[in-house]
């Protein structure tokens, strides 16, 4: 546990109010608290990225698909055109 200068101001705040063991307890409290909850914030966000990500892969293939329709409705169209100005001669 590293020892930062908002601890050092806080403890000072509240050893003159509580004392020294019970202004330890609460600082060491909080930051229990705050690690549990940036763990579960991180684990929310990774939840959500997962899902994220599961919709863009799907989102890709369904752009995959469409693109591969039209280059080959595209290509179709010209090789019709090409057959056309060869049989109008």
């Amino acid at each position: 546990m590293t020892i930062e200068m908002s601890d050092i101001q806080l403890f000072n705040l509240l050893k003159a109010k509580i004392g020294e063991k019970e202004a330890t307890a609460v600082i060491e409290y909080v930051k229990q608290e705050a690690e549990a909850s940036s763990i579960k914030v991180s684990q929310y966000f990774s939840k959500d990225l997962a899902i994220l990500q599961g919709h863009i892969d799907v989102k890709l293939e369904q752009t995959k698909t469409d693109l591969i329709k039209w280059i080959l409705g595209l290509f179709m169209a010209l090789v019709f055109m090409i057959i056309g100005i060869y049989l109008k001669k």
